[in-house]
């Protein structure tokens, strides 16, 4: 089940719903498999005119192997055609957001406990 909390998001593909997510194994893979670093390759999600099904296949790829590696490539490009494209760039989008969160305060480590008198 997706929890945004922790990063992921539903996919909905006919009568079943994939999780996706991008941890930092996810985006490790994903920059393996495409040769880029994760910048590059989110950059490159926005140019339409140039962006790579083979490349949009190996994101989702990436981004359901942290709840279902038991998917392939070859079954990723399944998911995709039975889902949709525009519906797994909606969930790449969303799913890519939660990995790197804008505005995230780091946490003050003297704020965090108790104060000790």
């Amino acid at each position: 089940m997706a929890n945004p909390i922790r990063g992921s998001v539903s996919l909905p593909v006919g009568d079943r719903t994939f999780t996706m997510s991008f941890s930092i194994n996810a985006l490790c893979v994903l920059e393996d498999e495409l040769g880029a670093p994760i910048g590059k390759v989110a950059e490159g999600l926005n140019d339409q005119a140039n962006i790579r099904m083979s490349t949009v296949r190996t994101i989702v790829w990436a981004g359901l192997q942290d709840h279902h590696p038991e998917i392939d490539l070859k079954e990723a490009g399944a998911v995709m055609t039975e889902a949709t494209v525009p519906v797994c760039m909606e969930a790449i989008g969303k799913a890519f957001k939660l990995a790197f969160p804008e505005g995230e305060k780091k946490a003050n480590p003297r704020k965090a406990g108790a104060s000790r008198r």
